[in-house]
C-alpha cells in the first residue's frame, strides 16, 4: 500500500477534511436514507412475522451503504454533496477492499444488532406486537434483547468515542477506520480523477 501522503495544504488550502465537515456528510447521508427508514418501519408494523422477514434485507441495506457507495464512488452521497472524498494516502481512488475494511467494524457491529432484534421479535408475543405503536414496539423489543446486547452497546459507544477522539487528534483527521483501511478523507479538488477502482 502506497504510504506517501498528499502534503496538509496547498496553495493555503487545508487537503483533509476534518470534523465538521464529516459530520455535515453523515447527516446528509442521513436525510438520504430517512425515506428508506420510514417505509421499513411501515412494513415491520404490520405484524411481528414481517417484522422478522423485513429486519434483515433492511439492516443490510443499511450496513453495505457505505461500502458500495464509497467502493464505486469514492464517498457517499453526503460526503459528495459536501465537496469531500475517501482517497489512498497519495489520492488515488480507493478499491473495494479499502471500503470493505473501512467499514469493517461498523458491519461487526451492525450484525451483532441484527441477531439481537431477530432475538427480541422472535421472544415478542405476535398479539401483543400488532397492538403497539412504534414507540411502545421499540421498548418492548429493547427490554426483549439478550444480555450480551448491553456490553455490545457500550462496546459500540467506545468505538465511536474514540473514533472522534482520534480524528480530532492527528493532523491528517484520520479516524480508526481510516487507519485500518489505508484511507485519508479530502478535499474532492485534491484528488486525482476517476471514480472508485474495481479489483
Amino acid at each position: 500500500m502506497n504510504q506517501e501522503f498528499l502534503p496538509l495544504t496547498i496553495d493555503g488550502q487545508r487537503v483533509y477534511a476534518g470534523f465538521w465537515k464529516r459530520l455535515v456528510a453523515g447527516f446528509a447521508d442521513f436525510i438520504v436514507l430517512i425515506p428508506f427508514i420510514a417505509f421499513f418501519t411501515w412494513l415491520e408494523g404490520f405484524n411481528r412475522n414481517l417484522a422478522i422477514v423485513v429486519t434483515i434485507p433492511s439492516s443490510a441495506l443499511f450496513a453495505f451503504y457505505h461500502v458500495f457507495f464509497n467502493a464505486r464512488f469514492g464517498g457517499t452521497p453526503g460526503k459528495l454533496l459536501v465537496g469531500i472524498c475517501i482517497r489512498r494516502p497519495d489520492g488515488s481512488p480507493i478499491g473495494w477492499s479499502h471500503a470493505w475494511w473501512r467499514s469493517s467494524v461498523d458491519l461487526v457491529f451492525a450484525f451483532l444488532f441484527l441477531c439481537a432484534n431477530v432475538w427480541a421479535l422472535s421472544q415478542i408475543d405476535p398479539v401483543i406486537y400488532s397492538g403497539l405503536d412504534w414507540m411502545a414496539r421499540a421498548e418492548e423489543l429493547g427490554a426483549l434483547h439478550p444480555a450480551w446486547f448491553g456490553l455490545i452497546f457500550i462496546l459500540q459507544q467506545i468505538w465511536i468515542w474514540g473514533e472522534l477522539i482520534v480524528l480530532l487528534l492527528n493532523k491528517r483527521k484520520r479516524a480508526i477506520h481510516d487507519f485500518i483501511a489505508g484511507t485519508v478523507v479530502i478535499k474532492k479538488e485534491f484528488s486525482e480523477s476517476g471514480s472508485g477502482s474495481h479489483y
